[in-house]
C-alpha cells in the first residue's frame, strides 16, 4: 500500500509540480517538528514519533 502511495505522490509530482496543490502534498508529506502550535499538535506529533519507531523495530 505504502509503495502504491508513493507511486501515486511521484506522478503527481511530475505531472504538475508548480501547481498549490502539488506543493502541498509535497509538504505534507514530510512530516517536520512543529515549530508552533497547540499541545493537541505536539501530542499528535509525539505520538507519531512513537508509532513511527515501533514499526521500524518490527
Amino acid at each position: 500500500m505504502k509503495n502504491l502511495i508513493k507511486q501515486t505522490f511521484k506522478k503527481i509530482f511530475k505531472d504538475s509540480p508548480g501547481k498549490l496543490s502539488t506543493k502541498a502534498l509535497e509538504r505534507a508529506s514530510k512530516i517536520q517538528k512543529p515549530r508552533a502550535g497547540t499541545p493537541h499538535d505536539w501530542e499528535d506529533y509525539e505520538r507519531y514519533l512513537e508509532e513511527y519507531k515501533k514499526e521500524s523495530n518490527d
